[in-house]
């Protein structure tokens, strides 16, 4: 994997607005987190003094021996006088409208056709995939950012939701399809720690609901059987969709009980992707929750998973 990086200093190349300022770049450190769910990726990056002075909202693309990194928009400027500038960029810019509350119905549309418009909204991409994807709703979206409308979204379904490389992603947490897939062996690890834990396999969900029409509390069961997972949730549209929320909350409790973190010399690994590990013989799957990229005179990853 990463290991011949052990003994050479990484390439970095420094794309600023599109254009490649590498040279002009006196970079220090880098820093690099890329999430899986809904916080936002960072890059923070200190530059020498006798770099170009960074600039609010301009952007920065990272590659480093060639593997493309992330995008990223700058937030923060922390200028330390003749000395340097630590600069600290996000993926998305929830600075922009993202964060605008807003009030509308989404009628006789597809989650894929909501997620769409409002994708394009922003002006970015999208990547979906997921098993719901086609089935039409009509959801309220009432005094509620579209970053926090996305996430209700996201929560109601268990789906992995976020926004990397000008894309908005929604895909299925325990979905094969459209995750990458990354491998470590034993040489690899500078360190490795993780936990297993026995779960009770749930047969059943008891979800308990305010149906605001009728103004009444119900409650639907998804599967059947003991043991029995109980949850509440503040409101449903219907008893189909309440249904679905206790199927998508059975389905979170089946997944694998295996998490922790892996430490290697750097390897271009993305949070979402899947993890297969080598352990005494064993083969572990698991999906990377985050990745941090140290990079210095090295560069080292730091990856956590579950």
């Amino acid at each position: 994997m990463g290991l011949t990086s052990k003994y050479l200093s990484p390439k970095v190349q420094i794309f600023y607005n599109g254009v490649d300022k590498t040279s002009s770049m006196d970079w220090i450190s880098i820093s690099i987190t890329d999430n899986e769910g809904k916080d936002t990726d960072k890059l923070n990056i200190t530059l020498g003094y006798g770099s170009p002075a960074p600039r609010f909202k301009d952007t920065i693309d990272i590659y480093v021996d060639s593997f493309f990194l992330g995008h990223f928009i700058i937030a923060t400027v922390k200028t330390k006088y003749k000395r340097s500038y630590d600069i600290e960029a996000i993926a998305a810019d929830f600075m922009s409208s993202l964060k605008d509350r807003k009030s509308r119905s989404h009628v006789k549309l597809s989650y894929r056709q909501i997620i769409e418009n409002i994708a394009k909204e922003h002006g970015l991409n999208v990547k979906i995939n997921f098993e719901r994807s086609n089935e039409v709703v009509e959801l309220e979206q009432h005094d509620m950012s579209d970053a926090a409308f996305c996430e209700k979204i996201a929560n109601d379904l268990d789906l992995t939701f976020s926004i990397k490389n000008k894309t908005m992603i929604f895909i299925d947490r325990d979905k094969v399809t459209d995750r990458v897939e990354y491998d470590l062996s034993e040489d690899d690890y500078l360190e490795l720690n993780f936990e297993q834990t026995e779960v009770t396999n749930y047969a059943s969900c008891e979800v308990t609901w305010r149906d605001t029409k009728a103004g009444q509390d119900k409650v639907t069961v998804a599967g059947s059987g003991a043991p029995v997972l109980k949850r509440q949730i503040f409101s449903a549209d219907s008893e189909a969709e309440a249904l679905k929320i206790a199927q998508s909350y059975l389905q979170n409790k089946q997944n694998s009980s295996f998490k922790g973190n892996v430490r290697c010399m750097g390897v271009p690994f993305f949070a979402g992707g899947y993890l297969t590990l080598q352990i005494e013989g064993e083969t572990k799957r698991a999906i990377i929750k985050k990745i941090t990229h140290t990079i210095n005179k090295s560069w080292i990853s730091d990856i956590e998973f579950f």
